[in-house]
């Protein structure tokens, strides 16, 4: 399991920490109205990023046998990646308020990185 584990762990942190920099990098972008953040080898990027991050995140879910019911940190982190598409999708939209949806949507990603590291659903506050 060890062989598994920690390299999948690795990936996984590596592919979310890059999809963080891309949604830093692509919605300041779209904030100030730049034409490259929709640009379909970059959104193509992205959706990649995104995919290998599920598949890392189910493989390590179903080896290490978590349970969403009974361990409510992952419950947490799965209602704020909601959160973070729903807003995120919001932010780089055409739409007003844009940059509130950018906002909330990083706030989203720094409670999901907060809880895969903490386990806890009030970060140990």
């Amino acid at each position: 399991m060890d062989w598994f584990y920690g390299p999948m762990v690795q990936m996984h942190a590596l592919l979310a920490w890059c999809s963080v920099g891309l949604f830093l990098v692509r919605g300041l972008g779209h904030q100030f109205g730049g034409a490259w953040v929709m640009d379909e080898r970059l959104r193509t990027l992205v959706f990649s990023s995104h995919l290998l991050i599920v598949i890392s995140g189910i493989s390590l879910w179903g080896a290490l046998h978590h349970d969403p019911l009974y361990e409510p940190w992952m419950t947490a982190k799965f209602i704020a990646l909601g959160v973070y598409f729903a807003v995120g999708h919001w932010a780089l939209g055409r739409g007003e308020f844009r940059v509130i949806g950018y906002l909330l949507a990083l706030l989203a990603l720094g409670y999901v990185a907060a809880v895969s590291v903490t386990r806890q659903v009030l970060l140990g506050l």
